[in-house]
């Protein structure tokens, strides 16, 4: 029986590998495509996802756990440790952390402490691993601690193809009318605090991703860094991504990681990522 339990969501895209080194526990979210249902990341993978997005799809869009499935994952944590730390997806754009903590105080007096990231992908990844590894040890409070202790830091940074995918899915639909204007360009969007927002554009691919990287450099300069790459397809690039920054930066730990499908649905086919924290 251990005393902390980390748990988190599917948007957190952690690499599976990571989730079990470290213990992690993951609830899946869901994804309606067409007339069918997907368990994130259990139905459906990215590969198969993002192929299946080139086609013709009439339907797409995602949903949180219901709050009998929440009771149902927690329930079986019970049986694994004395207390959970339950970290999700930014409650603005989901009703994930809501649910979470609606069936938390079902389970009450069992401690279910419930987190808001405030951010998504591997930038919320990064807030549940500082949490998992302070676990071994620590008390619950202290694991709570350590992942607030986090979340002001992790930064998401993207570059799309294009703002459709994000304003279909109501991430962007403030944006929905420069879609027209931006046919043209490659949009930049930033997830932090809560928060989506577009942080610049770019008029190639190119140059899209030099402004990442250069994004990165601003707000890292030399201090060391936890990054993941993440992608909708687009692997050698992130791979060139991937050597380009371990050249550049003082790097802790470098991960590339295709983007969950649940995440996927708003960011689109071709988009390139950088989640980061500095310590």
């Amino acid at each position: 029986m251990r005393e902390v339990i980390v748990a988190t969501d599917s948007g957190a895209n952690l690499p599976r590998p990571l989730a079990q080194q470290w213990g992690i526990e993951v609830i899946p979210l869901w994804i309606q495509m067409n007339d069918e249902s997907y368990r994130d990341g259990v139905d459906i993978q990215p590969l198969e996802f993002f192929q299946r997005l080139k086609e013709r799809v009439r339907r797409l869009h995602t949903s949180q756990p219901s709050l009998g499935e929440f009771l149902e994952f927690y329930r079986r944590l019970q049986e694994k440790a004395r207390s959970v730390v339950s970290i999700h997806v930014t409650s603005r754009y989901s009703g994930v952390f809501q649910a979470a903590r609606a069936a938390a105080a079902e389970l009450a007096p069992y401690p279910i402490e419930v987190v808001d990231s405030g951010t998504i992908a591997m930038a919320q990844g990064f807030v549940v691993l500082a949490a998992a590894r302070a676990a071994a040890g620590a008390s619950l409070a202290e694991v709570v601690e350590r992942a607030r202790s986090v979340i002001p830091k992790v930064d998401l940074v993207a570059a799309l193809e294009t703002l459709e995918y994000a304003v279909r899915g109501g991430r962007l639909a403030w944006a929905a009318r420069m879609v027209g204007g931006l046919l043209q360009v490659k949009p930049l969007v930033r997830v932090r605090d809560n928060d989506v927002s577009l942080f610049g554009q770019a008029r190639s691919r190119a140059k899209a991703i030099r402004q990442l990287l250069d994004t990165l450099a601003q707000r890292v300069g030399d201090a060391s860094v936890h990054i993941a790459i993440l992608h909708t397809g687009a692997v050698e690039e992130a791979q060139r991504l991937k050597e380009e920054i371990l050249a550049r930066f003082r790097c802790v730990e470098v991960y590339i990681e295709p983007v969950t499908p649940v995440l996927g649905v708003h960011a689109g086919p071709g988009a390139l990522g950088l989640a980061y924290y500095v310590e």
